[in-house]
């Protein structure tokens, strides 16, 4: 028989797991990898906004000159294809990654191979930005500088 009040214990402890997976859900925020997937998705796919959104410049430069040298760059490079893989990040200082990753520029052709290269992410207002500056210029065609 039942006792009024008693709740069974499976089901309270399946309330208490799902509450805590949708707790990191929601409080987690974005990671390095993450950021640094949606950086390149949007210069694979030449959206200069979200670029520009993402791109970090010490000292800081107005929106509208980030947004005028990301349109000449995508402009300059709309042929230039390329496919990436990222291996893993690091936090060297509380605020700042390095996301490690294989590059392989112009991998439709026959003689293309994979380079090693990283991305410097700066978190400004809990949100992971790429330090555009820091990038390579091996790694990608007229970048902004």
């Amino acid at each position: 028989m039942r006792q009024a009040g008693r709740g069974n214990w499976i089901l309270v402890s399946l309330i208490a797991v799902v509450l805590g997976i949708v707790g990191l859900f929601v409080f987690s925020g974005e990671s390095p990898l993450t950021a640094s997937h949606k950086f390149l998705t949007a210069l694979g796919k030449g959206d200069a906004e979200t670029l520009t959104d993402m791109s970090y410049f010490e000292p800081a430069r107005p929106r509208a000159e980030v947004l005028k040298d990301w349109k000449k760059t995508l402009e300059s490079s709309k042929y230039y294809r390329f496919a990436w893989m990222l291996k893993s990040s690091t936090s060297p200082a509380p605020g700042r990654a390095s996301v490690k990753m294989e590059f392989t520029r112009d991998f439709d052709q026959g003689s293309a191979y994979s380079e090693n290269f990283s991305l410097d992410l700066i978190q400004q207002n809990g949100k992971w930005v790429v330090d555009v500056r820091s990038l390579s210029r091996e790694l990608y065609p007229d970048l902004p500088r």
